[in-house]
């Protein structure tokens, strides 16, 4: 009687455990066919990004489709491509301000303060730092400044401006004051976001540094003269993973 119960037994848990591994095969078999939100999500993306490259492609075609009918009317007029491919290392030397240019905007002067310091005061805050320089460079930048020199120095994204004591330095070369700071780009903008309330150049003047502003109707600018320096950043072929 016993044996046959625990024979009753092990089949109950056979059958048990072969159920249950039955569904388990079963759910592994199906599972791959299952889409998740998840994966619709991530499917999803991938267009999206597929999408965008497509559309970034298609603008290059555009733009060297424009170069090339460039090229052809160069070819057909001059017999050359000369010029329009000067004509267009040119334009790229000016967008990255390498070319002598002129425009209207505004020219800012900038002093240090002729006021008496009182015992007690920060004599740091009566002269301009090279920190106070960038800030006014910050405001032009984004209130449109297309090209911008200090002291006749050109200044571009890359340029470094520090500190020498009574002096600063941009781009390893020393400038005491005063500093005129030329920008081009729309007079009236620039002029209204320089001296905004609360702007940079507003706050300077409450502890007497001396600014003049004013607006110019063409402001000649010389190209970038020191050699530039990019140690670490490379270009990337249309199309090649980032």
């Amino acid at each position: 009687m016993k044996r046959g119960l625990s024979t009753y037994y092990l089949l109950a848990i056979a059958l048990i455990l072969g159920f249950f591994l039955a569904i388990q095969i079963k759910s592994d078999i199906t599972s791959q066919g299952i889409i998740t939100i998840p994966k619709l999500l991530a499917m999803e993306k991938d267009v999206s990004n597929l999408e965008v490259e497509i559309d970034n492609l298609q603008k290059s075609i555009n733009e060297l489709n424009l170069k090339l009918k460039d090229y052809e009317t160069s070819l057909n007029e001059s017999g050359s491509i000369y010029s329009s491919m000067m004509e267009e290392w040119k334009k790229i030397r000016n967008y990255a301000g390498m070319e002598k240019i002129s425009g209207p905007g505004i020219i800012i002067t900038m002093n240090d303060s002729d006021k008496e310091i009182e015992i007690g005061d920060n004599p740091e805050l009566y002269i301009i730092h090279d920190i106070d320089v960038l800030e006014v460079i910050n405001e032009l930048r984004a209130a449109g400044a297309e090209a911008i020199s200090i002291n006749g120095e050109r200044v571009l994204g890359t340029s470094s401006i520090e500190c020498g004591g009574p002096i600063i330095i941009i781009d390893g070369k020393r400038h005491a004051t005063p500093f005129i700071i030329r920008a081009i780009g729309d007079p009236k903008v620039l002029e209204a976001s320089i001296l905004a309330p609360n702007s940079y150049i507003d706050l300077m003047e409450y502890t007497g540094i001396e600014i003049d502003v004013k607006k110019v109707e063409n402001i000649v600018m010389d190209g970038y003269k020191s050699p530039l320096k990019l140690k670490y950043q490379k270009s990337i072929e249309e199309g090649e993973k980032k």
